[in-house]
């Protein structure tokens, strides 16, 4: 079948290799089929490279080989603690070839504290306990954490960069890939740790064939695509969606290194003017950010006509955010109806459900009042809410995908009508085989918390279908209910105070803590921008809050920049910001426990004791990291 690209050229849509029966035989058809086509990598420093499929999978070959002799076996499972890069996609799919399960892991920012490679060390030596990992490859920069010289007694059997590991290794001949069923474990995706501590979640080969190809499908992926990413390489958004799903079509991609496009949103946008990049994939922020953070400056001969799909997903999607990004750029070619809403998450291997590309978002206006106390998505009257804080407009996020059964539930497990409002669940052949079951504390299968439950997958997302479109309500565990019986979900009311002059965009977290009369306390917590008059900034805070919603937070904190805790992907850790807030140390000028003064005087401790009793420093070690809410 032919199309029309937007250079008005005839473009093919792409067949699926139909025949890959895993993830290996996937990389090894696209190498085979299309040997042209391939990765560039856009690093930190501004430098890009570009290899073919065909070529990176001899590299891979090499790293399969080189794993199995430095004693790896199939089954055994391996972290990647590694930058977005050739080292990464290499180690993976060596990994996957050999049949061993591959565990990525976010690699520490470099000017963090929790870089400290006695930070490292202590957290992975955990995540091996829990994930029965006895293995890693790391990027060079880190690598050292874990070297036995730092940390004596590592629990790994090998601990090395991709360049050492190669180094000393039998040839590619000596090496032949395992070729698992469909039905077999692929990888262990670490969850995201916004409401509860990291999960491991096993995914399928088949989970992640399927999803790609049902989700390529619906996009009509094309001859002509490019995908762009900035996306980290650890998230279910970064790697299924764009790597794997790069790889099964056959389609060039652009991988960003995400502090590269954190400190230049611009960078995103020139990749896709250059490479002219037509798929693209981000969390609802990262539009929001471009549009405000962009200079005009940096856009100078900038196209972006070539740009046909922006899928939007990961967290609420917001109508006035698209929006802008749209007027901001469209002066440079920006089509209209490029926005595509999406919705997935780890545990349903990426997507769920999905708008039809290329038409117009689907808006539901409905009363804001009746949803946060009755539950029910109760659509606005021709003339309008009757107040402001009685409106409220919910984005689209498609229709459930073809081979997806999706559900509401109430509290009590009964599915309910279009336009209640409930926990939003699934079944099909992208839900994953379960958790790692280390990974599970008592009480993570709880109400509220994402779950299997006879074969369904309880999503712990509040949401409702009307016209057979599902509308993202927010997560149920950090909905909040307030003294006069509101229930309040925090990402309604971090859309306004991130809209506020003077506010670090995507920085707002709103939370309750119980006063001494037990009753609730609203606190919202934010970053404000140098030179602000943070008392300026409250009194139209508690305006715009008064007016837009009606409600009446009891306690505003202005924070330093960075003192938010988030997940890489950008997601606010709630949960974890209150702890700190409790905890006294929210503000990041005030978080000094893990400083690098504390940490020498910690590990001077440690020698001191362990030279006067027979516990062993890497025990010493572990007990002085073990309450970290980090992990």
């Amino acid at each position: 079948m032919l199309l029309e690209s937007p250079d008005t050229q005839p473009v093919s849509l792409i067949p699926p290799p139909v025949d890959a029966q895993n993830l290996f035989e996937m990389f090894e058809y696209t190498a085979q089929n299309h040997p042209a086509r391939g990765i560039y990598i856009l690093d930190e420093r501004g430098g890009q490279e570009f290899r073919t499929y065909a070529q990176i999978l001899d590299a891979v070959l090499r790293v399969g080989a080189a794993l199995q002799h430095h004693g790896i076996k199939p089954g055994q499972r391996l972290f990647l603690a590694q930058s977005t890069g050739f080292d990464f996609l290499t180690s993976l799919f060596g990994t996957l070839a050999l049949g061993a399960i591959p565990i990525p892991l976010p690699v520490p920012r470099a000017d963090t504290s929790a870089s400290n490679p006695l930070s490292v060390a202590a957290r992975w030596a955990r995540l091996s306990k829990r994930l029965d990992s006895q293995a890693v490859l790391f990027s060079s920069h880190v690598e050292s954490a874990l070297r036995p010289r730092i940390f004596p007694g590592s629990p790994f059997q090998l601990v090395s960069d991709l360049p050492a590991l190669l180094e000393k290794s039998l040839t590619t001949s000596d090496f032949t890939p395992l070729r698992p069923s469909r039905n077999d474990v692929a990888y262990i995706q670490l969850t995201s740790g916004t409401t509860t501590a990291r999960r491991g979640v096993l995914l399928t080969h088949h989970n992640i064939l399927q999803n790609v190809q049902t989700v390529g499908s619906l996009l009509q992926v094309n001859d002509q695509d490019v995908v762009i990413s900035w996306l980290p390489v650890d998230n279910i958004m970064g790697l299924v969606a764009v790597v794997f799903f790069s790889i099964y079509w056959g389609v060039d991609a652009v991988l960003i290194e995400p502090d590269r496009f954190l400190k230049n949103p611009a960078d995103w946008l020139t990749a896709i003017s250059n490479h002219r990049g037509t798929l693209t994939l981000a969390p609802n922020y990262a539009y929001h950010y471009c549009a405000r953070r962009c200079k005009s400056s940096d856009l100078e001969g900038l196209d972006l006509s070539s740009w046909r799909v922006a899928l939007n997903g990961s967290e609420p999607v917001r109508a006035q955010h698209m929006e802008v990004f749209s007027r901001r750029f469209r002066p440079y070619g920006l089509r209209k109806n490029i926005f595509v809403p999406v919705y997935g998450l780890s545990e349903a291997t990426m997507a769920v459900s999905m708008a039809p590309p290329e038409q117009p978002l689907v808006i539901d206006g409905i009363n804001r009042a009746i949803l946060e106390r009755e539950g029910r998505a109760e659509p606005l009257p021709p003339s309008g809410a009757p107040t402001p804080a009685e409106r409220m407009h919910i984005v689209s996020i498609g229709k459930p995908l073809d081979d997806i059964e999706l559900q509401i539930f109430d509290d009590h497990g009964n599915p309910v009508p279009e336009r209640v409002c409930g926990e939003i669940a699934l079944h099909g052949d992208n839900v994953m085989t379960d958790y790692v079951a280390s990974t599970i504390n008592t009480d993570d299968r709880r109400p509220g918390l994402t779950r299997l439950v006879d074969g369904w997958l309880f999503t712990g997302d509040v949401g409702y279908l009307a016209d057979g479109n599902l509308f993202f309500i927010g997560r149920r565990s950090e909905a909040i209910l307030t003294a006069t019986g509101r229930r309040i979900f925090p990402e309604e009311v971090e859309l306004f105070v991130n809209a506020i002059d003077g506010i670090r965009s995507g920085t707002a977290t709103i939370f309750d803590i119980p006063d001494d009369a037990g009753k609730t306390r609203l606190v919202i917590a934010y970053e404000t921008q140098s030179g602000v008059d943070t008392d300026e900034v409250d009194t139209t805070l508690r305006s715009l809050l008064s007016h837009h919603l009606a409600l009446e937070p009891d306690v505003l904190i202005a924070l330093s920049p960075r003192s938010i805790p988030k997940t890489r992907s950008g997601k606010v850790r709630r949960f974890l910001a209150r702890q700190l807030y409790l905890d006294h140390k929210l503000d990041r000028r005030h978080r000094n426990a893990f400083d690098l003064f504390t940490i020498v005087r910690g590990l001077r401790k440690i020698r001191r004791d362990a030279a006067r009793t027979t516990q062993s420093t890497v025990d010493r070690v572990q007990s002085l990291f073990k309450k970290r809410p980090e992990d």
